[in-house]
């Protein structure tokens, strides 16, 4: 009856159970608008079932992921801190990460359960438990951040170590005042073997203390070869970080004469003595092996599908060795222009810079700048950017067809760039100049106003750098003035005719009669121009008439008064009228005409300018100064590429893509002119060699004497005598093993390659890497450190050990010790300087004492000491 009750009972829970599984994942169901109803959720998070509280969980992750407030279940949230299930203490720590700033007084309740999960078996758990820690954002807790942060950089799993790397960072901004621990900590991870630790603690080092170089000196070796295992985002700090490094550390690459082969210097030198004079001497680029040893580990990564690795390296190599052949940069750089546009817009910026430095760089490859259709307008301006500083005599046809391709574009912008664009050819020599202009001269009588008016520009420009030979073009141009509509074309074409008044005599005056006519139908910059051309025409007639001597002060005085405008209203005073000793000027009558106009115009600008030439033409006192404001040469104009202003900043920072200084743009370091010894960057040497010499013969001659009596030990037939024997010969020994023990937990390891297996990367400490020539020393360290563990292994078997034989044994342990410990007393070895206190040497050796009691004890230790 009672079995049956029983079972009955097992059936109803497990109908229990499934039935509250079918009500939580029917209740949890969203609603049609994809929210969870706040009653429910909370009511599966303070349930005493695990299952339902990763629903409640599960709903509230996804209502983050949705970008939903899920703040209001904060103290629901941190009940369950220190839940059993691995999932729900997963998502309530990304919970707690998201939320843990805003509500940080509440995120104080759950300090407790997240320092009992630094000490959990996954290293997972551990890992997410210092990232919360440490993103608690209170001032208060900044001691036990420390704490945890101390705990997890010797933790034998790589992810916790590399959290700790990150909580660094997260403790310097909670809390400053700690910057000389959390240096002493990072300095620990800096050191680290494992490359999935080193990218995140290089990033720690770069924020709270990057002007510390000096704690890379150990590591700089390590880091390059390591460098191409380091994940891709801490391969940018990496490289960075060594770039400055190199800069402060390391000498600078230099040119040295080549040496030649002398083998068949003899008969060179009889034949080739005439020619030795006008042969250029051959030059080699010789740099620094530290420095060669971190390029050549940097190179394979332009290969990298991470852009900002590719542009990292390429800062790298522009940075350190500039005066290289750099050619190697270019196809890695064209192969990211086929990713997307905000991409390939940041990578054609440097491109410009780098393109700037070294015009060749690009030349063989050209046709990746060619502007397609699907180019957004800031993206084509860079590739006809490149194109025209990549353009030289031997590419010329190509980048000028394309330019003049793309004038002829609707796209008013790209219009305009092209010209522009192919402004700066003509820059690179006197044919390009010409061929340029004569395409310009054509595109003077288009309807394209843009192309006009950029056009009439760029001529300009281009007649400027030449003004001797180009004066056919200028009467060119006079004549096109007529069939010029566009106002920037106009003006352009009478600041021209200007600019040859002093040569083209015939030219500009008829120039200017044309437009005193149409001089109120001109737009305001066309008027402008053309005030200013009278006025140079008649500086030139002033001079001319200065040196006749048939300069007249009053000429050029107004030739109406102010009461005598009213004769348009027909009120002319006759006794007012001027009276006129000779025959006037034509030119003079034209130059009144003009300033009588501008004197009366709309724009003020125009009237101040007009009263200014006015004045200043109007006595030979200040003829002079009118020659130096009207008449001054001109600087032959030069048209810089737009981005020559971002060149100054470094390869891939966001300054050089705002082309200003952005808030914490660090420039790169000087390179330092007393560069210290290779030997700092030389690893310690972790092996036993660097014990005394004497000290390491007495370890070998004590490990000797006890392997000798535990080999004696064994050969005994009689289990009695065996016992005894083996009991007298380790008792014997016992100080001088003793010692041994201590000296080799003092040793160092040897050295560890930095490459980890993945029981070590889970937590799983994996067997160390030792080198050949290391063998024999860890032969004996692995013989001293089984001594320790055959007797911790026999103090557990000790117990079962007859009275008798303790007793008797204890007795002669007491005498043997007391003599031993005086003979210790007077030795002078050194080494009591590494013991401890003399309370903690009494407990070990009573310790020690009960262990070699026991006849078992002996026995293990003679076996395992014949084994090795």
């Amino acid at each position: 009856m009672a079995e049956a009750l029983s079972r009955i009972g097992a059936v109803l829970e497990s109908a229990k159970e499934v039935t509250m599984e079918a009500t939580s994942s029917s209740s949890l169901k969203p609603g049609l608008d994809g929210s969870y109803r706040p009653r429910d959720v909370k009511r599966f998070l303070n349930s005493k079932h695990e299952k339902e509280k990763l629903s409640g969980m599960k709903a509230i992750a996804s209502m983050i992921s949705t970008g939903k407030d899920a703040s209001e279940y904060f103290p629901e949230v941190v009940k369950n801190a220190s839940a059993e299930t691995l999932e729900v203490r997963k998502l309530v720590y990304i919970y707690l990460l998201r939320y843990a700033e805003q509500e940080s007084d509440l995120a104080l309740l759950s300090i407790n359960a997240i320092q009992k999960s630094m000490g959990d078996n996954n290293p997972q758990i551990r890992a997410m438990a210092i990232k919360v820690l440490s993103g608690i954002k209170v001032p208060s807790i900044s001691a036990i951040i420390l704490l945890g942060i101390r705990k997890c950089i010797v933790d034998l799993s790589a992810i916790v170590r590399r959290a700790a790397a990150v909580a660094i960072a997260k403790s310097y901004e909670l809390d400053p005042t700690n910057l000389e621990t959390l240096v002493g900590y990072l300095s620990t991870l800096l050191a680290d073997k494992s490359f999935y630790v080193v990218g995140t603690a290089v990033q720690t080092f770069g924020k709270i203390c990057p002007d510390r170089l000096y704690l890379l000196h150990p590591s700089y070796r390590r880091y390059c070869s390591m460098l191409s295992d380091i994940d891709e985002w801490g391969q940018i700090c990496v490289l960075d970080v060594l770039t400055r490094y190199v800069r402060v550390y390391v000498s600078k690459g230099r040119m040295v004469p080549k040496k030649k082969d002398t083998f068949y210097s003899d008969d060179e030198d009889e034949g080739n003595d005439a020619n030795k004079s006008n042969e250029p001497s051959e030059e080699d680029f010789v740099i620094d092996p530290d420095l060669e040893l971190l390029l050549a580990s940097a190179k394979p990564l332009l290969q990298s599908r991470n852009a900002a690795v590719v542009l990292a390296v390429c800062r790298l190599f522009n940075s350190l060795v500039p005066e290289a052949d750099l050619t190697f940069l270019g196809p890695p750089l064209v192969r990211l222009l086929a990713s997307s546009d905000d991409i390939k817009y940041i990578v054609l910026s440097n491109i410009v810079v780098l393109a700037l430095n070294n015009q060749d760089l690009f030349a063989p490859y050209l046709k990746y700048f060619y502007v397609f259709p699907s180019d957004s307008t800031k993206v084509a301006r860079l590739k006809m950017e490149v194109l025209t500083l990549s353009c030289s005599e031997d590419t010329v046809s190509v980048v000028l067809s394309e330019l003049q391709y793309y004038a002829k574009s609707v796209d008013k912008i790209l219009v305009a760039e092209a010209v522009r664009a192919i402004g700066r050819c003509a820059q690179i020599s006197k044919p390009i100049a010409h061929r340029c202009l004569r395409w310009l001269l054509k595109q003077i009588h288009s309807t394209d106003h843009v192309l006009v008016g950029e056009s009439l520009t760029v001529i300009r420009y281009i007649i400027q750098m030449d003004p001797s030979s180009h004066l056919k073009t200028v009467a060119k141009l006079a004549a096109a003035l007529d069939k010029a509509t566009v106002p920037l074309a106009r003006a352009s074409i009478i600041w021209l005719v200007g600019e040859f008044a002093g040569t083209a005599r015939t030219i500009a005056p008829d120039v200017l009669r044309k437009c005193a006519k149409t001089f109120t139908e001109e737009d305001e910059i066309t008027r402008l121009q053309i005030v200013l051309l009278a006025a140079k025409l008649y500086s030139y007639r002033v001079e001319e008439k200065i040196n006749d001597g048939t300069f007249v002060e009053s000429e050029v005085t107004p030739r109406f008064t102010a009461e005598e405008s009213e004769i348009a209203d027909n009120e002319v005073d006759e006794a007012l009228k001027p009276t006129v000793e000779r025959a006037p000027d034509p030119f003079d009558l034209l130059f009144d005409y003009v300033m009588l106009l501008a004197r009366y115009d709309v724009s003020y600008d125009l009237r101040d300018r007009a009263r200014l030439f006015k004045s200043v033409l109007s006595s030979s006192s200040t003829a002079q100064i009118a020659k130096l404001l009207l008449q001054a040469p001109k600087p032959s104009p030069h048209a810089p590429s737009p981005s020559e202003s971002r060149a100054k900043f470094d390869l891939g920072s966001t300054s050089l893509m705002f082309g200003m200084a952005m808030v914490g743009y660090r420039e790169l370091p000087p390179w330092s002119t007393e560069v210290p010894d290779a030997s700092i960057r030389d690893e310690t040497p972790q092996t036993q060699e660097d014990l005394p010499e004497p000290k390491e013969k007495k370890i070998r001659k004590a490990v000797r004497k006890v392997e000798k009596a535990a080999i004696a030990a064994a050969n005994k037939k009689s289990s009695k005598a065996k016992k005894s024997a083996v009991k007298k010969a380790v008792k014997t020994e016992k100080p001088s093993a003793k010692k041994v023990i201590k000296e080799v937990r003092k040793v160092k390891k040897p050295k560890e390659d930095y490459h980890v297996t993945l029981d070590e990367f889970f937590g799983e400490p994996a067997k160390p890497v030792e080198n050949d020539e290391e063998s024999e020393e860890s032969e004996e360290e692995e013989v001293e450190i089984e001594i320790e563990v055959s007797e911790e292994e026999a103090a557990s078997e000790s117990e079962d050990e007859d009275s008798e034989e303790d007793s008797e044994d204890s007795k002669e342990d007491s005498e043997e010790e007391s003599t031993e410990e005086s003979d210790d007393n007077d030795d002078g070895d050194g080494y009591e300087e590494h013991t401890d206190n003399d309370e903690e040497d009494e407990e070990d050796e009573e310790d020690e004492e009960e262990e070699e009691d026991s006849s078992e004890e002996s026995d293990e230790a003679g076996k395992t000491l014949l084994n090795r």
